[in-house]
């Protein structure tokens, strides 16, 4: 469990050396209080706090957020770029902290500690955002504020932890590397892995075609869980860990089977309709051009979180642990039932397996035509 007093412990510490920039100088009677876990993901875990501190009389205080990481780097996170900092929270605090400099909608980060010393983690604390609602209702917004990032001169940006690819295939050439490098040192069901590396195959045979003609700063994992419209009405973006930069059609790409499956689950019909009008609003508004390119990163986009989703249904007990008992039910009977009308609806009901049966389609209709 999180404990309140070691965060006010560093705080405090950090304070004394005038080496925060959470706490005035001078500041004393530091709290911590109303710490509570909000969210838990694959890779980091999102505590809330309430920070109270009193200078000279006054009191003050922030709603604030620490998001740790358990591990600085995963099996899925194998760069290619030999000078690159391969530490995701010093990747997403530098990129947050550059972004907000040219006036991108981030919440505002305030430290990076790159030392698990002190709480057990690598963490980053950032504001706290006052959320108005869901920003699934505002595609255009949504497909907007990421061509706005696109639109960004990465040279400018000056993120220090990344590095260019070395020339304009080397992106596309990543990806299959990449895939191929983790369904070999991780389980998965039979029919599954014969579909990545069909899939796999593909890339390699097509990525000599899809050059980037202009690299830029991506998001690396852009859907609409990650943007939230806040209570001022500003659409902001969120969940920086996999910042890179590269070719921009792989946010598209991406974001393309996100917004189509999330939009799904309300309506079966709007889901396509919904992708689609994401893809139009953001060429719109991106001063170039991602058509050429872009069904092959949705190939990627596709697969990648296929094959993060699959290590989850293919080790049952992990699925229990992070999903409970419905997540548990369905990885065992993936295998055997999701070819069945009447259990495909009850499996569809989950969004993971959905996602499984969902890339399995894709292939069988884009891929192996």
């Amino acid at each position: 469990m999180m404990d309140s007093r070691k965060i006010e412990d560093y705080l405090s510490l950090k304070s004394h050396y005038n080496n925060s920039s959470l706490l005035l100088e001078g500041a004393d009677k530091v709290r911590v209080l109303n710490l509570k876990k909000v969210s838990g993901g694959v890779t980091n875990n999102l505590y809330s706090f309430l920070l109270m501190f009193s200078k000279q009389g006054i009191e003050h205080q922030l709603d604030l957020i620490l998001k740790t990481y358990p591990e600085p780097t995963s099996l899925w996170f194998k760069t290619y770029r030999p000078n690159e900092d391969v530490r995701k929270y010093v990747r997403e605090f530098e990129a947050m902290t550059s972004l907000e400099r040219h006036n991108f909608p981030v919440p505002h980060v305030y430290l990076c500690e790159c030392d698990p010393f002190f709480i057990g983690y690598h963490f980053v604390i950032m504001q706290q955002e006052k959320i108005m609602q869901e920003s699934d209702n505002n595609l255009g917004r949504f497909a907007s504020t990421l061509a706005r990032l696109h639109n960004l001169k990465v040279d400018e940006l000056d993120i220090k932890s990344l590095t260019f690819p070395k020339d304009d295939s080397a992106f596309a050439k990543e990806w299959p590397f990449r895939f191929k490098h983790v369904i070999g040192e991780t389980r998965h069901y039979r029919s599954l892995k014969k579909d990545f590396e069909y899939a796999i195959r593909w890339l390699e045979e097509n990525s000599v075609n899809n050059k980037c003609p202009k690299y830029c700063l991506i998001h690396g994992e852009y859907h609409p869980g990650h943007t939230i419209l806040t209570s001022d009405n500003i659409l902001k973006v969120i969940d920086w860990e996999g910042v890179a930069i590269g070719d921009p059609a792989f946010d598209v790409g991406y974001a393309y089977h996100m917004v189509k499956l999330m939009y799904n689950l309300k309506n079966s019909d709007s889901g396509e309709k919904a992708a689609e009008r994401f893809v139009s609003e953001y060429t719109k508004n991106f001063e170039g051009d991602v058509e050429p390119r872009l069904e092959y990163y949705k190939v990627v986009g596709i697969l990648g979180v296929t094959i993060a989703v699959s290590l989850l249904i293919s080790n049952p007990l992990e699925a229990y642990k992070r999903f409970g008992r419905k997540a548990l039910a369905r990885s065992l009977a993936f295998p055997f039932l999701r070819f069945h009308f009447v259990n495909r609806k009850w499996m569809n009901a989950d969004f993971l397996v959905s996602y499984l049966q969902y890339f399995q389609e894709f292939v069988e209709t884009n891929l192996k035509r």
